[in-house]
């Protein structure tokens, strides 16, 4: 047998080449070893459906790894994949594959999710009986998890203070770094595998997918340009506005790390006078953003409890929430009756993906208006999105239920119909995806955001449901569970 001199790259949800820290460094020191570069993605089917992953997600990497492929051979860099029913598989699948192909080391990005934390301790055990060495590279997060924390040692649960903390150590650092793409490896006889068209129990019901969110890393850094161009600026002003164009939707492609936390913040901060915060509104607002995605990062990593769906504050878990499968029907196929909700519902089953903001409304909807479990939102978003991601969703869908880290006061309850005049005024939102709705008026006491105030006949000739549920006694009921905690 010839002494290993390859290494093995490991992607997961870092999907590009460019800025991708693994593998930067894998092609430093396979060109050192004298030995070259093989890349490796490993299909999980049972992992994915009991993480809830989309059909839609996973059509979406399955195109991605296709450019992935075409951009890797261009560096002579192979991609192979492999495929195990779990996580439970890849140790062995790693070692063996490494193995065969004469490599000494395995590379990858890490992943902050228990799951995935627990799998990857357990390739490192592996390698490590295999005689192989395995590097874990930080890339999800911009600075390692629990690496700042409180005067007393403890991982933050509070948002501003956290995103000051990371401020300052980024800029103690100089700022967000890139790191390059690698260069043209030493050719390897190897064939690219093929990427399977469709994976079985992942057929995706939305066919515009290809065109809605196209994939590579290109068309990643395509959309973040021409957002930086074009509604950087404005994003403060137009982010809760879901009629319009004004948002980077960038999630998708963050999700499954076509393009890096890193980039977007190089991108926008030269509208900000090269700061995290500074004069423009729209980047120091946008950048937040990122530092919300990163901070839930660092809450799954502190509390891992929130991974196994537990709520964030053990307290909560004592409320006896409501249920009724007719209204739970209901919300998810957006026939609830209040517009602004059945819109964002149905946005997310037309395109895999729904604005920030409905997202906010729907979920604080289905939580207090409902009074129904997160666990059950959380989880019909996940089979949904294509952007799915535990951290976020979760984190979101906790802040709405009031049981989450720095989330909403219990009494806090958007009004759906107050919510919908001022985030869609027009009414725009509502007409594209509730048409039934388009021909009426919108403004301030248009009958768009609430038809029950039409006239009894005017009401009767339109197809569309009376709401679910009496928004005005909400807030007792919700008072009540939490007060007696």
């Amino acid at each position: 047998m010839p002494e290993p001199k390859n290494i093995l790259v490991w992607f997961r949800a870092d999907l590009r080449v460019s800025d991708n820290p693994a593998l930067h460094r894998a092609s430093i020191d396979a060109a050192a070893a004298g030995g070259a570069l093989i890349a490796l993605f490993i299909i999980c089917p049972e992992q994915w459906r009991s993480h809830d992953w989309a059909a839609i997600k996973v059509d979406f990497i399955l195109r991605h790894l296709r450019e992935l492929s075409a951009d890797l051979a261009k560096l002579n860099i192979p991609l192979l994949v492999e495929s195990t029913p779990t996580f439970r598989d890849v140790p062995k699948t790693l070692a063996s594959f490494a193995s065969r192909q004469n490599c000494q080391a395995i590379y990858w990005n890490k992943e902050v999710e228990l799951n995935e934390t627990r799998r990857d301790a357990a390739v490192s055990a592996a390698a490590k009986q295999a005689g192989l060495r395995a590097l874990g590279f930080t890339d999800q997060t911009l600075i390692e998890p629990g690496e700042v924390r409180t005067g007393e040692g403890n991982f933050y649960t509070v948002f501003t203070p956290f995103k000051r903390s990371l401020y300052r150590t980024i800029e103690e650092r100089g700022g967000v770094h890139l790191v390059a793409a690698p260069r043209k490896q030493s050719p390897l006889p190897l064939a690219p595998s093929p990427i399977p068209e469709s994976i079985a129990g992942f057929l995706s019901h939305v066919p515009d997918a290809p065109s809605l969110w196209p994939a590579g890393e290109k068309h990643a850094q395509t959309r973040l340009a021409a957002f930086a161009k074009s509604h950087l600026g404005n994003y403060k002003l137009q982010r809760d506005q879901p009629a319009l164009d004004s948002t980077s939707t960038l999630s998708p492609y963050l999700a499954i790390g076509s393009i890096s936390s890193r980039q977007c913040i190089a991108a926008a901060i030269p509208a900000n006078d090269g700061k995290l915060e500074g004069p423009n509104l729209g980047a120091t607002t946008w950048i937040s953003e990122l530092a919300w995605r990163e901070f839930y990062r660092h809450i799954i990593v502190g509390f891992p409890r929130v991974c196994m769906g537990r709520a964030f504050k053990p307290d909560t878990e004592q409320i006896a929430w409501a249920w009724n499968e007719h209204h739970f029907n209901a919300w998810c196929a957006g026939r609830s009756g209040f517009p602004i909700v059945d819109a964002g519902m149905r946005q997310l089953s037309a395109t895999g993906w729904m604005h920030n903001r409905v997202r906010m409304i729907v979920a604080m909807f289905l939580t207090k208006d409902l009074f129904f479990d997160w666990r059950r939102g959380e989880r019909f978003f996940m089979r949904h999105l294509i952007d799915g991601d535990l951290g976020s969703n979760n984190g979101g869908w906790q802040w709405s239920a009031s049981t989450g880290t720095d989330a909403a006061p219990y009494f806090r309850i958007f009004n759906p119909f107050s919510q919908s005049r001022t985030c869609d005024p027009a009414g725009n939102y509502i007409r594209r995806w509730v048409p039934e709705l388009a021909s009426l008026e919108g403004g301030e006491k248009g009958a768009i955001h609430d038809p029950s105030t039409l006239p009894p006949l005017a009401r009767a000739r339109i197809d569309y449901p009376e709401p679910i549920v009496d928004h005005a006694k909400a807030k007792d009921r919700v008072m009540k569970a939490f007060q007696s905690l």
